[in-house]
């Protein structure tokens, strides 16, 4: 009973220490055409380094000038990251998604937006607002290089002799002595 009680008490100070780690962050997502001299916010999103949710959204109108939008957020230090997409993207017959990217910390690093003809969206990290959805992608780690490989010696304990490489006629004589064998024959039959 005890033990049970004792394992029970871990795992719930486990859990509530994992869901702390991974604590909800609220980010502003603003759309920035060029003609304009400032950004307007259309989305604020709630996420962790797992799931997102859109809190709020307010479908952007842009002028008939306006052909490129910049969509993007403000870093902690205030530096813009983002993406530019053509105005038609943000039409009211198109499914639009977000996809915030996160560091291995949980902190948004970049942003990025897709449109598409009215698909509706499969992920199972997305949320759906308004025709607007966002998903969480992680940062995958890339390959790493093997550095540092110890070097195989051989049974006395010296470092492997390679072979001295070999030339052009030692490599492929026996293609030449072929072709050779070949025009004797050849020009053999032609005596005739």
């Amino acid at each position: 009973m005890r033990s049970t009680l004792t394992i029970g008490l871990a795992l719930a100070f486990l859990s509530s220490l994992a869901s702390a780690l991974d604590q909800d962050r609220t980010v502003d997502v603003f759309t920035w055409p060029l003609s304009a001299s400032s950004s307007k916010t259309i989305a604020q999103i709630t996420y962790n380094s797992t799931f997102a949710t859109i809190n709020s959204y307010n479908a952007p109108s842009f002028s008939a000038s306006d052909d490129i939008v910049r969509v993007g957020f403000y870093h902690s230090s205030g530096a813009w990251s983002g993406i530019a997409t053509s105005a038609l993207n943000f039409a009211p017959g198109k499914d639009k998604k977000l996809v915030l990217h996160v560091n291995g910390g949980g902190e948004l690093y970049h942003i990025g937006f897709r449109a598409s003809e009215g698909l509706g969206t499969s992920s199972a990290t997305s949320n759906t607002k308004d025709g607007m959805s966002v998903e969480v992608v992680k940062v995958k780690s890339g390959p790493t290089p093997h550095l540092n490989r110890p070097v195989v010696l051989s049974p006395d304990g010296s470092a492997p002799e390679k072979e001295p490489e070999k030339s052009f006629f030692q490599k492929y004589w026996w293609a030449i002595a072929g072709v050779l064998l070949l025009q004797v024959v050849m020009s053999m039959g032609k005596g005739e």
